[in-house]
């Protein structure tokens, strides 16, 4: 489960296209399938995406290949270069927190 919060508004998460292309985001980054991605919910508090992505059954080795899906999410988050649509305030993962120093762009955990 991954939980990130945003520097947006709900109205221009939604003008952006809302969970679909939030979703849409999430697994180009990742280079996964997006039905492999669940959005749990949405919340005001600048705009929070709680979603959770789900081990790939049709892959060798789901697990593991979820543990490396995980890790490099984690990884493309602490960078800021993934694209949620707006700026990342912080994140959640795996009981790992990230917080960001939004005068500095640096993150801490």
């Amino acid at each position: 489960m991954t939980s990130v919060r945003l520097n947006w508004t709900l109205e221009e998460f939604y003008a952006d296209g809302g969970v679909t292309t939030f979703t849409d985001r999430v697994a180009a980054a990742l280079g996964i399938h997006a039905s492999l991605i669940k959005t749990v919910a949405i919340y005001e508090g600048s705009v929070i995406a709680v979603f959770q992505i789900e081990a790939d059954e049709e892959k060798e080795e789901p697990e593991k290949d979820l543990r490396l899906v995980h890790l490099n999410l984690m990884d493309q988050i602490k960078r800021r270069v993934i694209d949620f649509g707006a700026p990342i305030l912080s994140a959640i993962s795996g009981g790992n927190m990230i917080e960001f120093d939004t005068n500095n762009d640096e993150w801490e955990s």
